[in-house]
């Protein structure tokens, strides 16, 4: 069980405040945050298996919230591909979008600054699966002039883009993950190939850009840090990386490197968590809260993080990267 906690300021109070009076009482109370935004939900299991109309999508997101809001959780950022959740969404603050585009529809230029002139989506999002499947494809689809274009716009603008970019080798069935072995070992560029290509072809020509790779880039923390180091702009959600399942616990060997690492880029990471809103199957089906929401939050929480690394976390980078994006009034 680790040993590495940080008390909640709340204590200093207790224990100094009233004479004394509390001194000792709830000690073992540790840094919280109550404020988690989510930076990488779905609204619907596999990304969108329904296209919902406002009414459902208002009535799917409003008990999502009621159930992570147990958690402290009120706000989140969709990646969704569907107008109808982008015209919902503007008036809501809780939520924010990020438009799900694919490779080829590097001739949405116009479309995306309507968007995001009318207050439609706060960024962009592209998953290199979408290459990845289709036969022929490389890497290189991602710098083509039109989608310099379109970074080039995200610079003007300081837009984020969430970029779903490296696909781990094995499987992790630990948080649900299936390898992407097989189709390594059918292309001529591997990881490192297509990780190299993302960050001298677009994150160093675009440095106004905010990219945010999704998952921790599944790498670990100190080849993260050296992208971090070398990369101002570049960011990592969460998801997937930072799993801990409901009952399980980090040991004090395994918490070190990743408190260290959270201590000193806690300004580069943000709370995610790849989960769904719309729940079908509450029961057995591996996206419900319990078994996919709660253990990103289980495996910071166990962190023993100082409060206000903990808030930069789990909302203050978030917050930070949407910028002028960011709604208010919530």
């Amino acid at each position: 069980m680790p040993n590495v906690v940080e008390p909640h300021p709340d204590n200093v109070e207790r224990w100094e405040g009233d004479n004394g009076f509390s001194r000792g009482f709830g000690m073992t109370n540790h840094s919280y945050s109550f404020d988690w935004f989510d930076s990488h939900l779905h609204l619907a299991y596999s990304h969108f298996p329904n296209r919902f109309r406002g009414p459902q999508i208002q009535e799917v997101m409003d008990r999502y919230f009621r159930l992570t809001g147990v958690y402290h959780s009120a706000r989140a950022i969709l990646m969704d591909p569907y107008l109808e959740t982008m015209e919902w969404a503007r008036s809501d603050p809780r939520v924010h979008v990020f438009w799900w585009l694919t490779w080829g529809q590097a001739d949405q230029l116009p479309e995306i600054k309507r968007r995001v002139g009318e207050g439609l989506i706060q960024g962009l999002k592209f998953h290199t699966g979408d290459f990845r499947r289709t036969r022929g494809h490389t890497h290189t689809c991602m710098g083509t002039k039109e989608w310099h274009d379109v970074y080039s716009y995200c610079d003007a603008m300081a837009l984020p883009v969430c970029l779903h970019l490296n696909q781990h080798w094995g499987d992790q069935r630990y948080a649900y993950g299936r390898g992407a072995k097989e189709f390594w070992a059918s292309v001529d560029y591997t990881n490192h190939d297509l990780l190299t290509f993302f960050l001298e072809d677009l994150a160093a020509r675009h440095r106004q850009t905010p990219w945010i790779l999704a998952h921790m880039n599944f790498m670990g923390n100190d080849a993260l840090a050296n992208i971090f180091d070398e990369h101002p702009n570049v960011y990592v959600d969460t998801s997937i990386g930072m799993f801990l399942r409901e009952y399980d616990w980090l040991t004090a060997e395994e918490v070190t490197p990743y408190r260290d690492f959270c201590l000193k880029y806690a300004d580069r990471i943000m709370f995610g968590t790849d989960a769904f809103a719309y729940h079908p199957l509450p029961t057995d089906y591996p996206g419900h809260i319990r078994n996919w929401w709660l253990p990103h939050q289980v495996f910071i929480t166990q962190l023993g993080l100082p409060q206000g690394v903990l808030d930069t976390i789990t909302h203050g980078t978030c917050e930070a990267v949407l910028g002028s994006f960011l709604k208010q009034g919530r």
